[in-house]
């Protein structure tokens, strides 16, 4: 609000200053030109009865015509000689000094402001030559003391200060109106950016405009919106890191737990023959493979989502990968006597996506089939291509997922059967690596699923040229 004030009583002061000098001196000008024509009219009528001689007519005149003159007037003969005046009576007869009228009987209009040997205060007049016969023979001066002019311009600037004084009371108010209006927001957020501070994120800024000051805060709240995102994110990643590591600690104890009550029965001896000594050594082999298996997927998982694992994205033909996988599990699904079925699209393209990681999914997704179907029964491996994207669906018999853990299963360590899960040496971390290699990929996975009639699970890559 000073600030304003200053810049416009600055601008009012130079203005007010530039309007005073350039009226005051259209003032003059104009002054003098209505003299200079009042000298000439003057000049015209006195010519003839100065030339000759007649002074008497030329004063009479002069008399008789002051009450329609603008200033004083006198009238010179050629010598300089006043004949005539309309005021101070006492100067005719009065000789002017020649070099005052020295210029005007050279035929020139004379124009001067300021003192006379023969006013006691400033005044404006003027000369005009009176010539007959184009000779000079005598001149009309017209004048007019400044003072008169001075208070008219004094009015003229008491009216410019008036203007003055109320166009600082509007710009008082202006800027009052403005700072407020400009501040009032700004204050908002800085409140609001101190109750963010301290945690608080649901309060906003009320736009009430377009203009630069709006946009801040438009943008204020679109940082406050992603703030509060951010801040529910981290906090919930903070969530699933103490879940996580407490599923961690479960996991790793179950295992610990027998290796060390194994070891401590065969450093101890408690077993009734060799059999059980070799079974309570390939019941600790288990578990340590277990463990291994489970520190491998969780670095492998951990490397994915860190992006650590560089993906060797190129065209891929899904129908060999698939194949492949398949061959991989072939003794599993022996031992099951699964039947599996491949309905691939003849013209299915090729995908843009990393073999290794490709295949890895397919072989996390099949062995979840292998082991949900019941022996004898059939895995269908299915694909289509849906606009830039071909899905893969892998289809089981078994026994389903419960509508309420479908989106669980997603997440690391999440079993829906935990004891056959961990009687298969599961480690509950298949899916999540499916879902990290699928989002590397630009893709998505999905299930669908009933209770008792089996589920799908898809998922979707992108198409090649």
């Amino acid at each position: 609000m000073i600030l304003f004030t200053i810049i416009i009583l600055f601008t009012l002061f130079i203005l007010g200053g530039l309007l005073s000098y350039l009226v005051k001196g259209y003032y003059y000008d104009s002054t003098e030109k209505k003299f200079i024509d009042q000298g000439n009219k003057i000049s015209k009528l006195v010519q003839k009865s100065l030339y000759e001689g007649n002074y008497d007519e030329t004063i009479s005149f002069l008399r008789n015509s002051q009450r329609f003159f603008e200033g004083n007037v006198w009238i010179v003969d050629s010598k300089g000689l006043i004949l005539a005046t309309t005021q101070q009576k006492e100067l005719q007869g009065v000789r002017l000094n020649k070099e005052e009228v020295k210029q005007v009987f050279q035929g020139k209009i004379v124009k001067k402001r300021g003192f006379s040997n023969y006013f006691d205060e400033p005044v404006l007049f003027v000369a005009v030559p009176i010539i007959f016969s184009k000779k000079v023979i005598g001149a009309v001066f017209v004048y007019s003391p400044l003072a008169g002019i001075t208070s008219t311009l004094s009015d003229l600037k008491d009216l410019i200060q008036y203007a003055a004084f109320i166009a600082i009371i509007l710009t008082l108010l202006l800027s009052f109106t403005l700072s407020k209006s400009f501040s009032k927001p700004l204050k908002k957020m800085q409140k609001i950016s101190l109750n963010m501070a301290h945690g608080d994120f649901d309060e906003r800024v009320k736009i009430n405009s377009k203009d630069e000051v709006g946009q801040l805060a438009s943008s204020f709240n679109y940082l406050a919106d992603k703030l509060q995102e951010t801040i529910a994110s981290l906090q919930n990643k903070e969530e699933l890191q103490r879940r996580f590591v407490a599923d961690v600690s479960h996991e790793l104890r179950t295992p610990l737990t027998s290796i060390q009550g194994f070891v401590k029965a065969l450093r101890d001896g408690v077993y009734d023959s060799k059999a059980d000594k070799e079974e309570y050594y390939q019941i600790v082999l288990t578990e340590v493979k277990r463990l291994i298996r489970l520190v491998n997927d969780l670095l492998n998982l951990s490397q994915i989502e860190l992006g650590q694992i560089k993906m060797d994205i190129k065209g891929l033909d899904l129908k060999v990968v698939i194949r492949r996988s398949i061959r991989n599990l072939l003794p599993r699904i022996k031992e099951k006597d699964l039947k599996i079925r491949i309905d691939l699209s003849k013209d299915l393209p090729l995908v843009l996506a990393d073999r290794d990681r490709v295949e890895q999914v397919l072989i996390n997704l099949v062995s979840n089939a292998i082991d949900f179907t019941p022996k004898g029964e059939e895995i269908k491996i299915s694909s289509e291509l849906k606009d830039d994207r071909v899905l893969v669906m892998i289809e089981d018999n078994g026994p389903g997922i419960p509508k309420d853990e479908i989106d669980d299963i997603w997440n690391r360590f999440h079993k829906v059967d935990k004891a056959r899960t961990r009687d298969r040496g599961g480690t509950g971390l298949g899916l999540s690596i499916v879902r990290e290699i699928i989002r590397q990929h630009q893709g998505e996975v999905w299930v669908e699923s009933k209770i008792g009639e089996g589920s799908i699970f898809g998922f979707s890559l992108l198409a090649g040229d």
